[in-house]
Parts: structure tokens; sequence; C-alpha cells
């Protein structure tokens, strides 16, 4: 993790992202991008008496202050002081714009907050979040307001035991280690299904030849609900990030772990949610 890209609208509810981003930040010694998109208003860009590169260039200006100001406020220190670099963009369409920063600088980890008034909640209403989680290259984590910006200690993955699985448990190590964290691999099967231990059983050697960390737990358990039970079992075992891999196809394992299910999962989880996606591993 050398490069991380936290994406802001200036709103309440992306303060604990941004906090969430310089923890991840120092903690993995990487570089912090800040950044903001904004849409240029078609009202403004018509107006006859200023071209439209004076507003542009002004609108880049304000919108470089309010960067400064929003980091100053909630990190206690400047940018330039923290270390920290801003990216201004301008697009019509918020999750493009942090795609398209996101490639620019080489981002290893997105992070962005829930519930904001323009960028932030333009991610999580329709076919934007749709658009954001599917196309990522990169892992992303969707930090909940009011999330405190604690160490990370244990991370719940939630498995479907296929081959992909490993590849994203080999990206999650590089979080957890260097938190010294603990990863908890729990699989929910359907009631009735009796292959889920000889599943558990196959994939935990593959994993084993594959990735090698010593904090690795397996948790299998049998529900006909998987979002529900997922949600039980994030109560109960009270991890610091959930972690899903973002899935598409077809099949019986996708009628079970479908592809929507991080992004139904993030409107109940009241914890970070990291999602990879199958496609991009």
């Amino acid at each position: 993790m050398k490069t991380l890209l936290y994406a802001t609208d200036f709103s309440d509810n992306s303060i604990s992202a941004l906090k969430f981003a310089a923890m991840l930040s120092q903690k993995f010694k990487a570089k912090l991008f800040m950044l903001h998109v904004f849409d240029m208003k078609p009202t403004f860009m018509s107006t006859v008496s200023i071209s439209y590169s004076r507003l542009e260039e002004t609108a880049f200006k304000e919108n470089n202050s309010k960067l400064t100001d929003f980091c100053k406020k909630h990190l206690g220190k400047d940018p330039e002081t923290l270390g920290i670099s801003l990216l201004i963009s301008e697009h019509s369409i918020s999750s493009t714009g942090i795609l398209e920063n996101a490639e620019k600088i080489n981002a290893d980890l997105v992070i962005i907050g829930t519930k904001g008034s323009t960028i932030l909640k333009d991610l999580f209403i329709g076919s934007t979040a749709s658009s954001l989680i599917d196309k990522s290259y990169v892992p992303l984590i969707i930090v909940p307001e009011k999330t405190p910006s604690k160490q990370i200690e244990k991370i719940a993955y939630a498995t479907a035991f296929e081959q992909a699985d490993i590849l994203a448990i080999h990206r999650l190590v590089a979080i957890a280690e260097p938190f010294n964290a603990m990863i908890k691999l729990v699989h929910i099967s359907p009631k009735g299904e009796y292959a889920g231990e000889d599943q558990m059983a196959w994939f935990k050697e593959m994993l084993e030849n594959k990735v090698t960390y010593p904090n690795i737990e397996f948790d299998l358990r049998f529900a006909d609900n998987i979002n529900s039970s997922l949600q039980s079992y994030v109560e109960e075992e009270d991890p610091s990030l959930l972690a899903m891999l973002e899935r598409e196809g077809h099949g019986l394992l996708n009628n079970i772990w479908h592809k929507d299910i991080v992004k139904q999962m993030k409107s109940v989880v009241k914890i970070p949610l990291l999602s990879f996606h199958k496609r991009n591993l």
C-alpha cells in the first residue's frame, strides 16, 4: 500500500472517512491524496460576462481552499504539514471523476464516506453506486458516518470458497499485516447443504499454498438468508472492517453469493466495508 485516495464532498458524513484514511496512511507509511470532484453548472458555463476558463479557474481555487480548510479543521494541521496532496477535478459524474483520478495517481486504495450531499450521495443512489463498485480497479473502502478512526484489530471476510477469494485475501493481507490484525473468513451455506465442510477443507489447503499469514481463522455458518446472517455475524464478532468480493456471473454459486451483495450490505452494516471486485484481482 503506497498510495491512498480519499474523496470528499465536504459534508459532515465524510469526516470519519478522512480520519480513517489518515490513520491508514500513517500506518502504511503511504502517500495520501485528498480529492474533491465538482461539476460546473450549465448556468455558470453560459455566463456571457465571464469566460468559462476564468470561472473554472476560480472554481478550482475555491475548492482547493475548501479542501485545505477541511483538512485543517478535522485533522488539526494543514495538508502540506501532514504530507497530504490535494486534487481538484471537474466532472459531471462524481464516480467517474474519482476513478479517473485513482488511475492517474495509481492508487492502491480508495476511501469514501456515506450519505454526503453531493459526491457521496450520488455514489450510493442507483447507477452511480453500481458504477463505482463495479468499475473500480482498486479496492474501495466505504466508511459510515461517525466511525471511530481506531486501529484495525479484526477483519471479517465473507468468502464463497472461490479461487478469486484467494486472490482477494492475498490483497487483504497487505491491509491486515501492518496492524497484525486477525482475518476471520466466514462462509454462510444454505441450511441443509452438507458440502460446506468439504469446501472449507479444500479452500484451507488452497489458501495455505498461496497465502502466508498466521492470523487467519475460519467460520462456517448455515442460514437461508446470507445478508441477515452476515449482518448478525458482524454484530456478534464486532470486526473493525468487513471485506467482501463483488461477484458477477451465473450458476448456483452466484444465486447464493450474487453480485449485488456488497451494495446491499453497505446500507445495513455500520462498520467500514472493503469491496474488492473479482474482475480486477
